[in-house]
């Protein structure tokens, strides 16, 4: 009984991880500028990731049984895609102003103006 209640809670994380990576997608086509481009992954790597981690740790648990190595790689997995994800999307998208890159004129505020 337990068991299935967590596989269910498990196949609802690799779902909703899964939609979450894929409304970022829809995002970055639907966005017209690189700047927005970038900064659409956001819910892909801060929400969409570690549920698919948290996902997988659960199903592991109940198939395979998991050791104490297992919840560090996930802790140290998930920390580092929101670090990881924070810093790159803020180079990515400084990199893209600073080439030239066309910003959609709806951008407001525009704070790397004169920077």
């Amino acid at each position: 009984m337990v068991e299935t209640f967590f596989m269910f809670v498990s196949g609802a994380l690799f779902i909703l991880g899964g939609l979450a990576v894929l409304v970022s997608a829809i995002g970055m086509l639907r966005v017209r500028d690189a700047v927005s481009r970038v900064n659409s992954l956001g819910p892909a790597t801060a929400v969409g990731v570690p549920m698919i981690i948290l996902g997988a740790l659960i199903y592991e648990y109940f198939q395979d049984g998991v050791g104490w190595m297992d919840y560090v790689k996930v802790v140290v997995s998930v920390i580092s895609a929101l670090v990881v994800s924070s810093v790159a999307s803020n180079t990515l998208g400084r990199a893209a102003y600073r080439s030239g890159a066309r910003l959609d004129p709806k951008t407001h505020p525009n704070e790397l103006a004169g920077r």
